[in-house]
């Protein structure tokens, strides 16, 4: 009974666990020691990283041989919330599957003989 307890505990913390890194905000460095917000893993707020991007001069020009430098703060948000995304995900999953997993197998009762 005590293993039960053990495993539905680790499943509650996997499960917590993934719950608050889902809706813990997501942010981008701006390159000048600042931040940029881009939301959550649960939903994506890119008005920030846009208006960024508006800001610099050179933006939306083509760069030949990358002699501007040139950074799209939108891009960097959508991969830094894919990457929250992909391991806060599959941490939650697990963490339903254990914790229901301990609560559906009972403990098995041995037959005499």
């Amino acid at each position: 009974m005590a293993a039960k307890r053990v495993i539905l505990l680790l499943g509650a913390v996997l499960l917590v666990a993934g719950v608050i890194s889902l809706l813990v905000p997501v942010s981008t460095s701006d390159g000048n020691g600042g931040s940029i917000g881009c939301g959550n893993a649960i939903s994506a707020d890119l008005s920030s990283a846009r208006q960024a991007n508006d800001k610099g001069i050179v933006a939306n020009v083509p760069i030949l041989n990358e002699i501007v430098p040139h950074t799209d703060f939108v891009a960097q948000c959508q991969s830094a919330v894919s990457q929250r995304r992909a391991w806060s995900i599959p941490l939650t999953v697990i963490g339903v599957l254990v914790a229901a997993g301990s609560l559906v197998v009972g403990g098995r009762v041995g037959t005499k003989a």
